[in-house]
């Protein structure tokens, strides 16, 4: 009895262990050969778009209206490789702050955040360009690690 409980408990919070503030953001991926962009409906502001890729590549750009893109080429030569992007935005929603927010001002402590939502993936760049994302890349990646 005392095992099914435990399996029971662990198996609830491994299923929880996904949800967090962030959620999904509905954005359909605008990708060029060499530009990354979103289109994201007029509900979310605030938006921020962060890629990583091999030997150290990173970028970011914020807007606060309309999803940023980022264009590869201004990076300077990409290596090939397994690439990974974020976009988080705020929705219009309110969500009371569970903890005091110490901004260091003075007067009220605000009591509410906008809610966030993110969505985020992986790409491949060959030859200089975006590919269509190829998962045997990433185990490639893996095994020569």
């Amino acid at each position: 009895m005392k095992s099914a409980a435990l399996g029971l408990a662990a198996s609830l919070a491994a299923s929880m262990s996904g949800t967090c503030l962030a959620g999904d953001l509905k954005a359909e991926q605008k990708f060029t050969d060499t530009q990354i962009g979103f289109d994201a409906p007029a509900s979310y502001s605030n938006f921020n778009l962060s890629i990583s890729g091999p030997n150290g590549i990173r970028a970011s750009a914020e807007s606060k209206s309309g999803a940023p893109s980022i264009d590869l080429k201004s990076l300077g030569t990409l290596d090939d490789g397994i690439y990974h992007y974020e976009l988080t935005a705020s929705t219009g929603e309110r969500i009371p702050l569970r903890a005091g927010l110490d901004d260091g001002r003075e007067g009220v402590r605000p009591t509410s955040m906008l809610k966030s939502a993110s969505a985020s993936g992986h790409f491949q760049v060959k030859g200089g360009t975006i590919v269509k994302f190829d998962p045997a890349a990433r185990e490639d990646v893996k095994r020569q690690k």
